[in-house]
């Protein structure tokens, strides 16, 4: 067995080192939602569980936005097998001119919500925190989704440490603008939640400038960008072919994301103490599925190179690595989870009856993480073959036909509240690990590319 896992060694150290960039950049991305409820959790249980639902509605939505955007990544990684990576370009300007389309449908959406936000049946005090929150942040859609865009050309490119850098500078500039505008520091007035979604805002327009400069002008890039900036009549055509891998991953992304924001709506019927107490238990497992999903898209890019190259081994094994890679990460997740709950959840500083509620928590985390490792590593693979629709089918069954009736079942017919919650999309997770799984192995058979 050892001497099997030591054959997958050159594999392993591609992926990591294509991997830590991107896991630092993810690290960076979901710390600055940890920020703000460790930050805004000092103001108190409800508007903890508030700005947490405003986040579940955003991210919930964020899933159909940024699934047809990692389309981006996939189709560039494999003109890089095909070696045609000048052409990528093409694919990032397609990109950008999505991302404007997906935010006027985001916006769109947030919009109604906001102003219709009783009809998710949450506590009094949700329902006047939340909107506050959601509506500022609202306008950070369109310079997320431009930074997402440009991510997703590095990334394919396999330059992933400018994005690491981006994400990073955007979490010390979230954190110091959150001291400072929710607290009322340097002279600045106490603006509470909404200074919080003001630093989230700002925060990301200055990654999102970071991110056009570096394409245009950095030296790196200088290679895979034409003399002549590309017509619009040029870019259409390509976005024809962003749309048709982007909207399968959306509804995949989406079915996932959703299931998680519902599962947040459904815990909010039993008031603010539950559902802070799940927020500090999913925003801690958020923490390290950044790591899982990292290693996730280190392996799409290298399976998606070697799709273009028409290499199936090179498939085989990369996929492999990264299934052994994940397997062991969450292994040593769950671990720490069950043995060092009480110390993680201090971090967060929560009230003394929000504590007892999230220790259990921890240990159906512990669990979860597996699957949901292993789930994000085969969803991910499969997008680097472009076999997109069925992984959006698998994704839709485990999560809206498995997960969720589960989660409601658990806790709503069991009275189990919050922890029925969690044990629905803990089996609708492990479903998806193991059809995404199935899947790709027979997937794989079925090319027709050679062996080495």
């Amino acid at each position: 067995m050892y001497s099997r896992l030591l054959g997958y060694k050159p594999e392993l150290k591609q992926i990591t080192k294509l991997a830590y960039p991107i896991i630092l950049g993810q690290l960076g991305w979901v710390l600055m939602g940890v920020a703000d409820t460790i930050m805004v959790g000092k103001l108190g249980k409800d508007a903890l569980a508030g700005v947490n639902q405003a986040n579940n509605i955003f991210f919930l939505l964020s899933g159909l936005t940024f699934g047809v955007l990692f389309a981006v990544s996939t189709l560039v990684s494999i003109k890089v097998g095909e070696g045609r990576a000048n052409e990528g370009f093409l694919t990032y300007r397609a990109g950008l001119l999505i991302a404007f389309v997906l935010f006027a449908v985001q916006w769109g959406l947030n919009t109604t919500l906001i102003y219709n936000f009783e009809i998710l049946g949450q506590s009094k005090e949700v329902n006047e925190i939340a909107p506050r929150f959601l509506k500022i942040v609202n306008w950070s859609v369109l310079p997320m989704l431009i930074f997402l865009t440009c991510r997703q050309f590095s990334d394919g490119l396999g330059h992933t440490r400018i994005s690491m850098f981006i994400t990073i500078l955007g979490l010390v500039l979230n954190v110091v603008l959150n001291w400072i505008l929710i607290s009322g520091n340097l002279g600045f007035p106490a603006l509470g939640i909404e200074g919080a979604a003001y630093a989230t805002l700002i925060a990301r327009i200055v990654m999102a400038i970071c991110g056009l400069y570096y394409i245009r002008y950095a030296k790196f890039m200088q290679q895979y960008l034409p003399t002549k900036m590309p017509s619009f009549r040029e870019i259409l055509p390509e976005t024809k072919v962003v749309w048709k891998m982007g909207i399968p991953i959306a509804l995949q992304t989406f079915a996932e994301w959703a299931c998680f924001a519902f599962s947040g709506i459904m815990v909010g019927w039993y008031g603010s103490v539950q559902l802070a107490a799940h927020a500090v238990a999913l925003n801690a497992a958020s923490v390290t599925y950044m790591v899982a999903s990292g290693f996730a898209i280190a392996g799409s890019i290298l399976v998606g190179n070697g799709f273009g190259e028409h290499n199936k081994l090179k498939i085989r094994r990369v996929a492999n690595a990264t299934f052994i890679l994940l397997g062991a990460y969450e292994v040593l997740n769950a671990l720490i989870f069950i043995v060092f709950n009480k110390q993680i959840a201090s971090l967060y500083g929560v009230t003394v009856d929000v504590m007892p509620l999230i220790l259990p928590l921890f240990f159906l985390a512990a669990l979860f993480q597996i699957s949901d490792g292993i789930q994000a590593g085969a969803m991910s693979i499969l997008r680097g073959i472009k076999d997109v629709v069925p992984a959006s089918a698998i994704a839709v069954i485990s999560y809206w036909f498995v997960s969720l009736p589960l989660s409601y079942y658990f806790g709503e017919i069991w009275h189990k509240e919050v922890y029925g919650i969690w044990m629905g999309f803990t089996i609708g997770l492990f479903v998806a690990s193991i059809l995404g799984v199935m899947r790709f192995y027979r997937k794989i058979k079925k090319l027709e590319f050679y062996e080495s």
